[in-house]
């Protein structure tokens, strides 16, 4: 995990420190209402996203994060493992942990056994936008169809099964305990109950029942095991019901209670309900942009985000509530960035609600945090590295820190500052003051220099002293006592102590700087570590999250630390630093292509298939890679200032609905053919409103749909009151321009058409006879004959054309087993993708051979039908699994067209692009071939291929 010491290790798990505290009862602001423009435009985009398996996921119990299909709904977590025929799904809580080494443990398993499936296909969508995972499995002409989710407003996990084809199956449901060891079990009516435990079960080791039965089929319970058997047409549904004993002191009798009663209809209502708390979830804001990958990447760590963290429940851990078994760094609350960098994700992006979990752990340690500052001969409250729940720690070890404390305040005074929510404000605020008490007797006054100094407080853990001034935390201090004045002020408190703190603001030490290779860059510290291109971004830490550097800074500041983001080449995948580093590369104005293309890079080539970024090392903290590192490009607010596209790329659209901006402002906005065609600003809290001017004339002024003039001046400030909405346009601008500008999706300025006849004077193929190794590879498939080594697509003149001469032919050859594909790449368009819109049509023609006109086609053999084209959209997903049909409503998988086509004959297919594909774009073109089970031969052509 995070650890900032090189080489890597493991921490040691430390004594209890510290009382459990009450639960703080904290009013929380509500989550911010967006407006149904920006609810429709967001609703429209989250749907396009998926995760997609079709084999097993690997990664499961290495103590870091999975590469599995995710579910969860802010306390519970589910990862899905293994083929149907043992599939587990892994069950974590965040509350599930140890009273005596403070790791959270896995609470348990529900095992899934379809033995009669044994070898089947494997097809598995991660549903982002209801927050489903759906799985089909084909076996000899059987399939079974299951789609499971975890109710967003219960501790329920349901699973339905529906059997198609073939004879009937026998399916088992065992219930085990977190090392998939047999549980407890006892029944309760139709219940199975498991009654599993956080380790060894003594003490205050949290307790959990799991309760499971079935619902529209015969049930027999043995053991811990469910057993049905299925016939084909039937459906049935699993519902589990999971409380622990942190949930409640019936915990046994409420599980059975969620579940006990159940009917199918209750759970279709239950379902209804899950979907509209998740479409409430993501109507919270928006973006867009041409960079579909990096546009998932976004809507993916948004649905990660609201899957770990809920309101009233534990806070999610370092690998948040997707916990398959012993977790590395103990799944703490690591303090020196891990824990606070998810939640930071909840500001931009309008999702504070996300965030009423993050205080608990850091207040109820304020007792034990008071008395580790008294024993080291300080006041106030000093934090270890690793914290837990109740006021516990796996690690109360310094690690030479001091900055823990003023690391976890990051995200409190932030959060007021973007909310201006006093309400809040006042549960957080004597915590802060105790945080602020320890800085004001720790820091030391350089009277010679005028300035405050920090010293011996190493950037990374465990580094010798001296130590002085670390860049880190001076940002961190000057971020809390900023808060302080800015929080005290609002609450009208503490106005002589405010002195003291404005004082320490204003003659904090600078940030230190250093030569590198002729640049004059951030150094670690004034006195101690300098630089290190080691994956870490301590170095540029003071601009995100200290927020100490911005657009407004002066020229120099504002230099060294873009040189500061050039010299940290390691960073951008570094192990410790991208949660941090890309929005700190947007704050200073780094070159944007650079930033998008790195975060491309990120939310492809360093993301499992369920949308987590992953490195080395990185939990949930890489939620806020995409999130806050996007959003920092296109809105900036936190030197209150307001930024329309701060940082984003000449000659590329942008769009965005409600991202929230320091003040409590809702802001929304467009950018096409490099001009910003209008800004609309929502005022939650009132107050006044300053926005730097995008537009190099007047701005017009609606307010509240009242025409009130223009306004002028390269910095503009607008006193507004709460509720107020305000449309600003270039003067002249009518309101009925921004507001259809307001509905419409973003504006392309791709390639609008592609088409290939395979004619000499037709686009050349960018790759013969290559498999598409990331866009669905090869499996079970060898070249056709006559020494060929794997499958064929080139072009051929001279042999099968529908017209012209040339055309594309296909080959290969089926070697059984219950995958068999080749997924061959043929035209590259990633540098000008294919915007598709909402009207584009995919058009080809293709001749499917048999043995009559092909000697190596066996004969009866219809293999060269099940042959499609495809597509990868620069958001990682396929036409295949699109669900888009053609024009006699057959699925576009090649999989799916076996049967549909007629040998030896030009066929003629079209697909409608923008029903399931409405506004991606296209990075290639594949020929697919796709025949679970097939042997033998496969040949044909394909010709007159267009989309438009």
């Amino acid at each position: 995990m995070k650890l900032r010491v090189r080489p890597r290790r493991l921490v040691s798990v430390a004594t209890v420190m510290g009382l459990a505290g009450a639960m703080v009862t904290t009013a929380l602001s509500s989550p911010a209402l967006a407006d149904t423009v920006t609810a429709n435009q967001a609703w429209r985009i989250a749907q396009q996203y998926t995760g997609v398996w079709t084999t097993p996921p690997t990664q499961l119990t290495s103590g870091e994060s999975v590469d599995a299909p995710l579910m969860g709904n802010g306390d519970l977590g589910v990862a899905v493992g293994g083929s149907i025929a043992n599939q587990t799904l892994y069950v974590g809580k965040n509350d599930f942990f140890s009273s005596s080494s403070h790791a959270i443990k896995p609470l348990g398993r529900i095992v899934i056994n379809a033995s009669g499936l044994n070898g089947s296909s494997y097809h598995v969508v991660q549903d982002i936008a209801h927050a489903e995972v759906d799985g089909t499995y084909t076996l000899n002409g059987q399939t079974l169809t299951t789609s499971s989710w975890v109710d967003a407003n219960s501790g329920t996990v349901v699973t339905s099964f529906t059997l198609a084809g073939g004879s009937a199956q026998n399916i088992g449901i065992s219930l085990q305990n977190g090392s998939g060891g047999t549980p407890t079990v006892a029944t309760t009516g139709n219940d199975l109950d498991a009654d599993v435990y956080a380790d060894t079960g003594t003490g205050n080791d949290p307790h959990a029942r799991m309760a499971a039965r079935i619902i529209g089929q015969a049930q027999t319970i043995s053991g811990n095991t469910l057993s049905m058997t299925l016939q084909p047409g039937a459906s049935a549904t699993l519902v589990t019901g999971i409380v622990s004993s942190i949930d409640s002191s019936s915990w046994q009798s409420s599980a059975d209670s969620l579940v006990q009663s159940l009917t199918q209809t209750d759970v279709n209502n239950h379902n209804a309900a899950h979907r509209s708390w998740w479409q409430s979830y993501w109507s919270q804001s928006f973006v867009e942009i041409p960079d579909k990958a990096v546009e998932k990447s976004w809507y993916g760590s948004l649905y990660l985000l609201g899957c770990v963290s809920r309101s009233g429940k534990y806070a999610p851990g370092l690998w948040g509530n997707w916990i398959t078994g012993a977790m590395n760094w103990n799944g703490d609350y690591h303090t020196n960035y891990n824990y606070e960098a998810p939640f930071y994700a909840a500001l931009s992006t309008n999702h504070i609600a996300q965030m009423a979990a993050y205080d608990q752990p850091v207040l109820d340690w304020q007792s034990a945090g008071q008395s580790l500052a008294t024993s080291n001969g300080y006041t106030g409250v000093l934090y270890p590295v690793g914290l837990s729940p109740k006021g516990t720690s796996a690690d109360t070890n310094l690690h030479n820190q001091k900055s823990n404390a003023a690391n976890l305040a990051s995200d409190m005074v932030m959060r007021f500052e973007y909310t201006g929510d006093t309400t809040y404000a006042t549960t957080v605020y004597p915590w802060l003051k105790q945080v602020g008490l320890f800085w004001q007797n720790y820091l030391t006054w350089d009277a010679t220099n005028n300035r405050y100094v920090i010293t011996n407080d190493a950037p990374h853990e465990d580094q010798a002293y001296p130590q002085t001034n670390s860049g880190l935390s001076l940002g961190l201090v000057h971020l809390l006592f900023q808060g302080l004045i800015d929080m005290s002020t609002a609450l009208n408190q503490d106005a002589t102590t405010r002195a003291t703190w404005q004082n320490i603001v204003s003659h904090l030490s600078a940030l230190p700087t250093m030569t590198l290779n002729g640049q004059t860059i951030l150094r670690e510290t004034e006195v101690g570590s300098d630089f290190y291109n080691d994956g870490n971004d301590i170095d540029s830490q003071a601009i995100y999250p200290g927020s100490l550097i911005g657009l407004d800074s002066g020229s120099t500041l504002l230099s060294t630390a873009q040189n500061t983001i050039g010299a940290l080449t390691n960073a951008w995948n570094g192990s410790n630093a991208p949660a941090t580093f890309y929005a700190a590369a947007a704050r200073v104005g780094y070159n944007p292509n650079t930033i998008l293309t790195n975060l491309h890079d990120e939310a492809t080539n360093e993301s499992y298939p369920n949308m987590a970024v992953h490195h080395n090392g990185g939990g949930i903290e890489n939620i806020n890679v995409t999130t806050s590192g996007l959003d920092e490009m296109l809105l900036q607010s936190f030197q209150n200032d307001v930024k329309l596209f701060p940082d984003w790329p000449a000659n590329t659209n942008a769009k965005f609905g409600d991202l929230l901006a320091y003040g409590d402002f809702e802001i929304s906005s467009s950018l096409a053919a490099n001009a910003v065609q209008y800004a609309r600003v929502v005022s939650q809290n009132g107050g006044s409103f300053t926005f730097t001017n995008p537009w190099p004339g007047s701005v017009e002024v609606y307010r509240n749909g009242t025409d009130t003039g223009t306004v002028s001046g390269t910095k503009i400030t607008i006193a507004t009151s709460a509720g107020d909405t305000l449309d600003l346009a270039p003067a002249g601008t009518s309101l009925a321009t921004i507001q259809t500008e307001l509905t419409q999706p973003l504006q392309t300025s791709t390639t609008s058409t592609f088409s290939s006849g395979f004619e000499s004077g037709d686009p050349a193929l960018t790759w013969t006879d290559t498999v598409d190794s990331t866009g669905g590879g090869l499996s079970s498939v060898t070249g056709l004959c006559c020494g060929l080594t794997g499958p064929e697509a080139g072009i051929r003149t001279g042999e099968t054309a529908h017209t012209g001469s040339g055309s594309l032919m296909y080959s290969g050859s089926g070697q059984g087993g219950s995958n068999v594909h080749a997924y061959l790449k043929v035209y590259d368009l990633s540098g000008a993708p294919l915007a598709i819109g909402s009207g584009k049509t995919l058009s080809y023609w293709i001749y499917p051979q048999s043995n009559a006109t092909t000697p190596y086609v066996s004969a009866g053999s219809t293999n060269s039908e099940c042959v499609a084209i495809d597509m990868i959209f620069t958001d990682g997903s396929t036409l295949r699994d699109s669900g888009a049909v053609d024009q006699n409503g057959n699925g576009i998988h090649p999989a799916k067209q076996c049967g549909r086509l007629t040998l030896d004959a030009w066929n003629h297919v079209t697909v409608n692009l923008g029903t399931n594909n409405a506004n991606k774009q296209i990075s290639r073109l594949l020929v697919g071939y796709d025949n679970p089970n097939s042997t033998g031969g496969y040949r044909g052509y394909i010709d007159d291929l267009t989309i438009g």
